[in-house]
């Protein structure tokens, strides 16, 4: 098991998740300025800095229900209320898309750039928020720091230990994959070619509607 794959899956998922939150607040017509205060409350918690410099040091994966529980926590620190059908909809999104993206993955080291491309998508929804884009800039440094000289050999480690936390993880919901994305619905950033900042997406779609995933009332 490698030490140095927490921040890895964390900042991956919680990739997911503002993806997939920012589509749904998009889909259901939330008002602009109400959007973007989600996004810039949740952001700014997940890069708060000194959780930040406890999630880079050496250590092992949380356990499943405990990294539920952060993410749970962390679509909460906003005015935006999930109710629990919502939040389980969205965990699974969430870990059925990074799974799919490991898999992918032709490298180990990949696994890195997949993080850099969440980064990138991330940094797209707070271009208006200087100080909380300076927060995902220092974690953009960090990374490049910590894993940018680990060997290959490191990365098929971290790719390993991804895999053994993902094996007990299955989303029994029938989908197909397209190479087309489309409103509303989920995206898969793909290693691509990061230097030349294109990415790969792929679009994955439930049987059954997204528009059963619900919000709850909004806090004043």
């Amino acid at each position: 098991m490698s030490v140095r794959t927490l921040p890895l899956l964390f900042l991956n998922l919680g990739g997911e998740m503002l993806y997939i939150l920012d589509q749904r607040l998009r889909a259901q017509n939330i008002p602009g300025d109400k959007a973007r205060k989600v996004l810039n409350d949740i952001i700014s918690t997940m890069f708060n800095r000194k959780f930040m410099e406890e999630l880079f040091k050496p250590q092992e994966l949380y356990s499943k229900k405990a990294l539920r529980t952060v993410y749970e926590r962390l679509a909460h620190a906003s005015i935006m209320k999930l109710n629990q059908a919502s939040m389980d909809k969205l965990y699974d999104l969430m870990t059925m898309a990074f799974k799919y993206q490991v898999l992918l993955c032709p490298r180990p080291k990949d696994v890195l750039l997949v993080t850099f491309n969440h980064l990138d998508t991330i940094k797209g929804f707070i271009q208006d928020s200087p100080t909380i884009l300076q927060q995902v800039d220092e974690t953009f440094r960090q990374l490049t720091e910590i894993y940018g000289g680990l060997s290959a050999g490191e990365f098929q480690l971290i790719r390993q230990t991804l895999l053994i936390f993902f094996q007990d993880l299955h989303v029994r919901r029938e989908c197909f994959w397209k190479h087309m994305q489309e409103t509303g619905q989920c995206c898969l950033l793909g290693v691509g070619n990061y230097m030349e900042d294109r990415r790969r997406r792929l679009t994955f779609h439930y049987v059954y509607s997204f528009e059963t995933f619900e919000f709850c009332t909004w806090e004043k």
